[in-house]
């Protein structure tokens, strides 16, 4: 396979972003997603609402000591929020500046017609911006609203933007839109920019994102639905909502690895 692939570094919410690069690194990776979501964490110290040159500078000279690549940045918690068009311009400012092509997102709560209205309209502006700077943003499948590739595929194409793509969460479908990747999937491969490789374990609802190859998704079907794709991917592990230590997440992180490698999507 000829896919690009990462960690997000969403895998390591409680440590530091060296401890982040080092484990990925070490699991043998060579490209890294790198997360700010302010409602939550970030490893992107300060946010790009507020980073310098040299901040950023010294972010890159940090994954270079560990042989990353940053080939995406997760810009989450900004839209739909006081200044979410302009804060969210930075993130892609941002991922320029690391020289990453893709920024993913999820959409912001977007409850009623007139919260969709105003979704559509910043896009629109989000869309032109980020062409202008060479970015794909592809919006996540989470929360209540864009939570399958069905209605995935609906919005972008409403939004009929080559910039705005989605980014397919593999396990957000089956806890957010009680759907499963393997027969959903398929409705959004039109519309793929980008896709979150995340497994999933557990009953419906219940918070449990072990390494891929540890849950019950059917990931021979969804690398067989993906198999004419050729987009960047990264891997997410969110296990089950306790604190991990660096150990811990340090040996998932292996385990996808070596998943991914016996799937053929890794050397």
């Amino acid at each position: 396979m000829n896919n690009i692939i990462g960690v997000v570094t969403t895998t390591y919410p409680n440590h530091g972003l060296e401890d982040a690069l080092r484990g990925i690194s070490k699991a043998g990776f060579g490209y890294v997603e790198l997360t700010s979501a302010p409602a939550f964490f970030t490893h992107i110290v300060p946010n790009p609402e507020d980073m310098t040159e040299e901040d950023a500078k010294n972010i890159l000279d940090l994954c270079s000591k560990y042989g990353l690549k940053v080939h995406c940045v997760a810009g989450h918690t900004r839209l739909m929020k006081e200044n979410g068009v302009n804060n969210f311009k930075k993130v892609i400012d941002a991922a320029k500046t690391f020289g990453a092509g893709h920024v993913t997102t999820d959409t912001g709560e977007v409850k009623n017609g007139q919260d969709k209205q105003r979704f559509f309209s910043d896009m629109a502006q989000i869309a032109d911006y980020a062409q202008d700077k060479g970015i794909t943003v592809c919006l996540e499948m989470h929360g209540d609203w864009l939570n399958t590739g069905a209605i995935g595929a609906e919005v972008i194409g409403k939004i009929g933007h080559p910039n705005i793509r989605l980014n397919y969460d593999t396990a957000n479908v089956m806890f957010y839109g009680g759907v499963k990747a393997e027969q959903d999937m398929v409705n959004a491969l039109p519309y793929l920019g980008f896709v979150h490789l995340k497994e999933r374990a557990g009953g419906l609802k219940e918070w449990n994102f072990p390494a891929p190859g540890e849950g019950n998704l059917d990931f021979n079907k969804i690398f067989e639905i993906l198999k004419d794709y050729q987009g960047p991917m990264s891997v997410e592990i969110e296990f089950d909502g306790s604190e991990k230590s660096l150990e811990e997440i340090d040996a998932a992180v292996i385990k996808a690895y070596d998943f991914l490698k016996k799937s053929g999507y890794a050397e």
